[in-house]
């Protein structure tokens, strides 16, 4: 019994002190945000946070590898054939859920580690079957392709957080699957479709 109330502690330690960082990184970056100021937000001292954390920029990245484990196991969980269907609806969900979060790492921090990190995950879900579009392709093309339809739905979903969440998941999910069928159709019948055979 001690073990479990031990584990609730440690659970709810750390909620507070993710919360502490979300709301500083509202209207700072995260070179501004200190160890001090995290601890003073969520009334902790700091030697609670460095049982946890070893600074910022840890719990931080703490929190973003937290949210990619989480798009690797609905990945793994998902047949290929069902991709479009529930895993990038998934992946929506969990954006809506931590919305304060996707808004700092998708609009605010200015860094490539979130594309990096998805077009990784990208090419170990074999994104080119989610569109359909691996017989229009050419596979030394690949890359190019897969990080230009990453590159647009982060940024389809970058608009999406800004605007504050006003379309559902599915909404967002019917957006996504529009612009790639038309960006699908521009490239395999424009006047440039020989580069891509």
């Amino acid at each position: 019994m001690a073990g479990i109330k031990g584990n609730r502690r440690i659970l709810y330690t750390k909620k507070i002190i993710k919360e502490s960082l979300i709301k500083l990184l509202e209207t700072r970056e995260i070179h501004q945000v200190t160890v001090t100021d995290i601890c003073k937000n969520a009334d902790i001292n700091r030697g609670t946070f460095y049982a946890h954390y070893k600074d910022a920029y840890d719990l931080l990245q703490s929190m973003e590898d937290e949210l990619f484990s989480q798009i690797v196991k609905y990945i793994s969980e998902t047949p290929a054939e069902k991709y479009y269907d529930s895993l990038l609806l998934k992946v929506l969900e969990l954006i809506k859920e931590n919305k304060d979060l996707c808004k700092i790492l998708i609009c605010r921090q200015g860094d490539n580690s979130l594309l990096d990190k998805l077009i990784f995950i990208a090419n170990k879900a074999d994104l080119e079957h989610i569109y359909n579009a691996s017989d229009e392709i050419n596979k030394s093309y690949s890359n190019y392709y897969i990080r230009y339809i990453v590159g647009g739905c982060i940024a389809i979903i970058q608009t999406w957080l800004e605007n504050d969440l006003p379309e559902s998941p599915k909404e967002v999910v019917k957006i996504i699957n529009s612009v790639s069928i038309l960006s699908n159709t521009y490239i395999t019948n424009s006047n440039t479709n020989h580069l891509f055979k």
